[in-house]
């Protein structure tokens, strides 16, 4: 009898556990809580209509070929060289030495 008792007492006191779950579970949202999840998504329809406009516009460019170089006469003065002073290319190379 006394383990009757015991396994009736030990069933009472799980099923009180069970029912209690649901209780602990997790809350609805609140309010403050649904006003940012609505200010997010439209933040995000705003982000793509942006994304959109941006293709859109891009896919309008038309797509050429890159201009052609440019001849460019620098001049260097009497600044100091290696080589030929008629030479067809020079390469001048900028440096900061402090």
């Amino acid at each position: 009898m006394d383990c009757r008792k015991a396994s009736l007492s030990l069933g009472l006191v799980l099923a009180c556990f069970l029912q209690a779950l649901p209780a602990m579970a997790q809350q609805p949202p609140t309010d403050d809580l649904k006003k940012d999840i609505e200010a997010i998504k439209e933040s995000q329809k705003a982000i793509q209509k942006d994304l959109q406009e941006i293709k859109t516009l891009l896919q309008s460019r038309p797509a050429g070929p890159p201009p052609p170089p440019q001849n460019v006469v620098l001049e260097l003065g009497k600044s100091p060289f290696k080589g030929e002073r008629t030479a067809k290319l020079t390469l001048v190379e900028f440096s900061d030495y402090q």
